[in-house]
């Protein structure tokens, strides 16, 4: 009795088994959202994690170059200045009175050099009128002796013939020898106010030549002066907004090699976007290449730029190679902050106007991708061709035309 219950269990299993194969293959399938298959465009995308950084140039540390005690500062972080803005003031003290040293130096030597170099000029006049008399005078004792030799040779030839007496003789002997001794003196003084003339000038010339060494001296040691002077004055090189501020009112800041840092100075407008693309896919991008990225700060924004640099040394992170892409050009820079975190779509490239479907509609299945096409109501499993695809779309090159319809979903009944 218990075998022939056992029997009959197992001829109904089999029964229904077989009932339930040939239900599901009376299955039909049955489109549940059908889509139709159009031209559009499908984009080669490669995604990557990023950060926002500032541009070379863009963050600047102020710092001061001269030592002293900080008696006021004009920033806190967060606020925005404009170039030429003063950030903070260094005691002047003691340079304002150097300063002042070298301002009444430079005026000084400005009063004093015309005052000398004009009486110089008045006794290299005063010598060359001298010059003039002595070679006056010269030329008169000249005439003087030539008159007075010539007296003294007659004196000579008629005393030689009895016609005038030993007295004569010796009165123009004696006159002859005066005008030569004067004649001697004559030709001493034009050396002299020659030789006076000559140091005169010299003197002059030294004095010129003193007053323009001096002069620029003191022009350079006041320019240098108001030099020191002005950096006691610490103002914003470029407009920006105060990201960092390190030196307070009262402290002391010492200057050495390195420039004390008071404040840093960031250009919101100059940011860049460092995009890590694997190595697999570095190969892809090429410079000018469209960007689109979002940060966590506002997900539904997306900014738009352009690849503008490829760093040729790789990043290794967690042991993956990583190159940096850089990106600009974004509008809304303002809206960004460095070290942001970017999710980026780098657009390798843009196929317009081919066939595409919704991802989707396109089925991995036995080896090959396949799509249901509905016909007359009916779903058909085709077999076809894709091409690229994106987030969205892929595309179909060989299986589909313009206009098929495609399920998205299907259902047995």
């Amino acid at each position: 009795m218990k075998k022939f219950l056992a029997a009959l269990i197992v001829l109904a299993l089999l029964a229904a088994a077989v009932v339930a194969i040939k239900g599901r293959k009376g299955q039909e399938l049955v489109p549940v959202q059908v889509v139709t298959v159009k031209k559009g465009e499908v984009r080669k995308e490669i995604e990557a994690t990023g950060i926002i950084k500032p541009q070379v140039g863009a963050e600047i540390k102020v710092g001061a170059r001269i030592s002293g005690t900080v008696v006021k500062e004009n920033v806190k972080v967060g606020d925005f200045v404009k170039k030429g803005d003063l950030i903070a003031v260094i005691d002047n003290r003691e340079l304002k009175e150097a300063l002042k040293r070298a301002r009444a130096n430079l005026e000084e030597i400005k009063r004093s050099y015309p005052e000398r170099i004009a009486r110089q000029k008045f006794l290299v006049e005063s010598a060359k009128t001298q010059l003039k008399q002595a070679e006056a005078k010269l030329k008169a004792e000249e005439e003087n002796y030539r008159v007075k030799k010539w007296k003294f040779e007659r004196q000579k030839e008629l005393l030689s013939i009895g016609y005038t007496t030993p007295e004569k003789f010796k009165e123009a002997k004696q006159a002859l020898a005066l005008a030569e001794s004067n004649l001697k003196a004559a030709k001493e003084g034009v050396k002299q106010a020659l030789y006076n003339l000559k140091a005169q000038e010299a003197e002059l010339k030294r004095l010129k030549a003193e007053f323009q060494e001096n002069l620029k001296k003191a022009e350079a040691d006041l320019k240098q002066a108001q030099i020191r002077y002005s950096y006691s004055y610490i103002y914003a090189p470029m407009s920006g907004i105060i990201s960092f501020v390190s030196t307070q009112k009262g402290e002391t800041v010492v200057a050495g090699l390195n420039a004390p840092q008071f404040v840093t100075i960031l250009d919101p407008k100059r940011l860049e976007n460092w995009i890590y693309v694997d190595e697999t896919e570095i190969g892809k991008v090429k410079k000018g290449m469209p960007v689109e990225f979002t940060v966590d700060a506002y997900p539904g924004k997306v900014f738009k730029g352009k690849v503008v640099e490829i760093y040729p040394k790789p990043k290794i992170l967690n042991n993956v190679v990583y190159y940096i892409v850089v990106a600009r050009g974004f509008k809304n820079v303002e809206l960004l902050r460095p070290e942001m975190t970017t999710h980026n779509t780098v657009i390798a490239g843009v196929r317009k106007g081919v066939l595409v479907v919704p991802n989707a509609a396109v089925k991995w299945k036995n080896g090959h991708y396949v799509v249901y096409k509905v016909v007359g109501g009916k779903v058909v499993e085709v077999p076809v061709k894709v091409g690229w695809s994106d987030e969205n779309y892929t595309q179909i090159v060989e299986g589909l035309k313009e206009s098929d319809k495609v399920a998205l979903s299907v259902r047995r009944r």
